[in-house]
């Protein structure tokens, strides 16, 4: 019963020993929030059981016991219940046997309780008893508005309970089938691809249940945020050890917060005032049982009491309407009470096409979870083993680079298939023989004793267990516990407002204003609630220059749409016949065989939108540079090139070796490096009179290029996967020492504005007498000619143009060059 929150048995017959068991169930449930047993021939054993589950229960929110057979003796021990049950808002006992006596244990009950704000019971209930609990439960529900008011207006502190999932591995082991899987989904054989990353939410409330659909984004983050925080000061006098609410409350002081609009139209109202306002009530014939109207609904409720004397009812006079008011009445409170302890997941299932790998670098953060899955027939078919390990090597490193204090999980595809339990061990073997003692991250499944879990979408094996180890890695995250006011949720507010008009906002001018509206003057916290969204998957904000710094992209799956549409394989992704249709058939080849996109395709794909803001944001982040070797506006995209050079041995030059072997070359990194090598080029050409004659084309190719820097400065680039190195051939030695400044250069700044400054290199350089190479200290020791100068002023112009890498404008680092 942990995996639902609302069960309906009414009319079953269920009588005393049934409910005793579901009582039972009650007693450790942590995610049920509402149970209708009415018409069941529940007796007043069948309440007491109910009541001594209630006693213990911090969840249930709604209980309906309407039309069973409850008295006095029942309702005494469900009033007992109520004294220390600080969860339940509901309680339906009409139709039931209860009188007077009963009604004011019930009665007697509220002046200790304080969540109950809907309680019905029998319409020949005596007037004053049904007047004292409609005052008790009027007083609770304002008490609560004013808690949440005051939590509104407070600078509370609270965890975000917020965490972000991203799968990843190689093509077709089965991503997007899990994550349908772990949504609850059927298993779909005809599921297309994924292109680029697909992003969606979910919610779970514990370790084992199912994740469903969160209201997060249909409602506003701070109203909601105050229900809980509520919730969460009352649990945690009853749970002092829960650990998503032990942090609540820490930091709580009133400020100047300035709210969003329509909450600001609530405080203004007054809405609510204890002592000065008094209740007007009117009597009409309703000959069903008592009732008292939501105080702040135009319509009422199902299950509410109804003060009756002589079949009658008591409406009471409704205070103004309020957008907030109303949904904190019903649901928001209730929803609270569900979520309190519940976790909002960001899933990003990333596309398993290595033609996606130089891009999905700028998406991968530091914390959440990561899943990486395979294919175990792969990995047990010797004449595939190697190819299957390359790429779980590389997403080991990857996200190792980008996350090396994250959880792991690796997950294994196609259980049916592998069968038997020794096809299993023989997987393990090999991914610890892969992995040895370097990913300490990774989530062992201790129950099966292997370092992997294995599943099955199609049959549905270890869905379970895999939902409820990626959750409980994400509540081992102590940062999904960090704590974060309430006016950061009116921030969030206030941004995602804009998302029905706008993709993106800029820091400097919307962020700034948006901020100074909610209270946030200080840039650096704007920052630091702007990092924390980024994290947390809501929002996209790449800080490695300032220029980048300033976009903050509020729909993160329109940006992966849309590199997507460019970025992408052009025989699985792209449809040919609708480029032939509308006459761009040879600009699809050429964007998909040369890795040369033309404005007018770019326009296309885009649909005409934004092009000049993703043309930007692609250059700036390396994955596109301009290509002027042409009469056409023509781009380059490194990552879609698909020749290899296969005789390498005909290079020749000077050769400079740049060594990733002892740390990792992750895919992207020599596209950047090709990226920032021709827009230098470019940048020479645009600098010269006759660039077309001066400068030769750049040949480039997917693991070489031959690129121009100048007239007579000519370089190759060679990158070696198995080896993990990138060679740089200079053809003649005057260039060689310049020539190693710059890559340097480049490398750095590929490492700080898109690795995270993971990635680790040694140089090695070619001696012109020996040809034997010499590693980069003994070399600069010894000022090894050609590569070094004996002058301190070119040395001084060496440091300074490798210093210029990080934190500077990609613009202003190509100009320093």
């Amino acid at each position: 019963m942990t995996s639902i929150i609302m069960i309906i048995l009414s009319t079953n017959d269920i009588g005393n020993g049934g409910v005793k068991s579901i009582a039972d169930a009650l007693k450790g449930n942590t995610s049920l929030t509402s149970l209708n047993l009415s018409t069941n021939e529940i007796g007043n054993g069948g309440a007491k059981s109910l009541a001594d589950a209630l006693k213990v229960n911090t969840t249930l929110a709604s209980l309906n016991l309407k039309e069973n057979q409850i008295g006095n003796e029942g309702a005494t021990f469900l009033a007992n219940a109520l004294k220390v049950n600080t969860s339940l808002a509901s309680l339906n006992l009409r139709y039931t046997q209860i009188s007077d006596e009963g009604a004011k244990s019930l009665a007697d009950a509220l002046e200790a309780n304080t969540s109950l704000t809907e309680l019905s019971v029998p319409a020949n209930v005596h007037s004053g008893i049904i007047g004292k609990i409609k005052a008790r439960i009027l007083s609770t529900r304002r008490t609560q508005k004013r808690k949440f008011l005051e939590a509104l207006k407070s600078d509370e502190k609270a965890p975000l309970n917020r965490s972000r999932l991203m799968f990843v591995g190689q093509g077709k082991a089965g991503k997007s089938a899990t994550v349908r899987s772990l949504l609850g989904k059927g298993f779909n054989p005809d599921w297309d691809s994924t292109i680029g990353a697909d992003i969606s939410e979910r919610m779970t409330s514990s370790a084992t249940s199912k994740w469903r659909n969160p209201d997060d984004l249909k409602g506003d983050f701070t109203s909601r945020f105050a229900a809980r925080l509520m919730v969460a000061h009352s649990n945690t006098r009853n749970r002092p050890n829960a650990k998503a609410t032990a942090q609540v409350g820490k930091t709580k002081e009133k400020t100047n917060l300035v709210l969003p609009s329509h909450i600001n139209k609530m405080l203004n109202e007054e809405a609510i005032n204890d002592s000065t306002k008094t209740t007007n009530a009117t009597v009409s014939n309703d000959p069903e049982s008592a009732r008292i109207r939501n105080v702040q609904h135009n319509e009422s409720s199902s299950g509410r009491i109804r003060p009756s004397l002589k079949n009658t009812s008591v409406q009471v006079k409704q205070e103004p309407n309020d957008e907030i008011v109303r949904e904190f009445e019903e649901k928001l409170f209730l929803d609270a009470k569900r979520d309190v302890n519940s976790l909002t997941l960001s899933l990003w299932d990333f596309g398993g096409q290595q033609v996606f790998y130089a891009m999905h670098h700028i998406f991968l953060t530091q914390s959440g979870v990561y899943i990486l899955l395979f294919d175990m027939r792969e990995l047990l078919e010797p004449t595939k083993r190697e190819e299957a390990s390359k790429y779980l090597l590389f997403w080991l490193r990857s996200v190792k680079l980008h996350a090396p204090k994250a959880s792991l999980i690796l997950t294994g595809t196609f259980l049916a298939d592998v069968g038997e339990r020794e096809n299993l061990r023989t997987v393990d073997i090999i991914l610890r023989e892969l992995i040895k003692a370097t990913f300490s991250q990774i989530v062992p499944n201790i129950d099966e004793s292997f370092i992997y879990f294995p599943i099955d979408n199609k049959e549905g094996l270890g869905i379970d267990k895999l939902r409820g180890i990626v959750e409980e890695s994400a509540r081992n995250d102590d940062g999904v516990f960090e704590n974060v006011s309430i006016r950061w949720m009116a921030f969030l507010d206030k941004i995602y407002s804009e998302r029905d008009k706008v993709s993106y906002l800029t820091l400097s001018r919307d962020i700034r204003d948006i901020g100074l509206e909610v209270g946030i003057s200080n840039s650096i916290e704007q920052e630091a609630a702007l990092a924390l969204f980024h994290e947390r998957g809501l929002l996209i904000h790449l800080t490695s220059t300032a220029i980048l710094k300033d976009i903050v992209v509020i729909n993160p799956q329109w940006l992966v749409d849309a590199l997507g549409k460019i970025i992408c394989d052009g025989n699985l992704h792209i449809d040919k016949d609708e480029f032939k249709r509308v006459g761009l058939e040879e600009d699809r080849k050429r964007t998909f065989e040369k890795g040369l996109a033309s404005r007018d395709f770019l326009e296309y794909v885009w649909k005409g939108s934004q092009v000049d803001f993703f043309l930007d944001l692609m250059q700036r982040t390396m994955l596109l540079s301009k290509w002027i070797f042409s009469k056409n506006e023509l781009y380059l995209i490194p990552s879609l090139l698909e020749d290899y050079l296969v005789e390498k041995e005909t290079i020749k030059g000077r050769r400079c070796v740049i060594d990733f072997s002892n740390n990792f070359l992750p895919i992207g990194v020599f596209q950047r490096l090709l990226c920032l090598c021709v827009a230098h080029s470019v940048r020479g050409n645009e600098n010269e009179s006759d660039h077309n004659e001066l400068i030769m084309e750049p040949s480039l190719h997917k693991n070489y290029a031959t690129i121009e820097f100048e007239p007579g400065f000519k370089v190759h680039l060679l990158q070696d996967e198995e080896a993990q190195t990138i060679t740089i051939f200079v053809r003649n030695d005057e260039f060689a020492g310049k020539c190693l400044r710059i890559v340097q250069a480049m490398l750095r700044k590929v490492n700080h504005d898109v690795m995270g400054s993971g990635l680790h290199w040694d140089i090695y350089l070619e001696n012109g007498v020996t040809k034997e190479l010499m590693c980069f200290r003994e070399a600069q020791k010894e000022k090894l000619p050609p590569w070094f100068s004996t002058t301190e002023s070119e040395h001084l112009i060496e440091t300074s143009v490798i210093s210029l890498a990080e934190n500077v404008d990609l613009l202003r680092f190509l100009e320093s060059l």
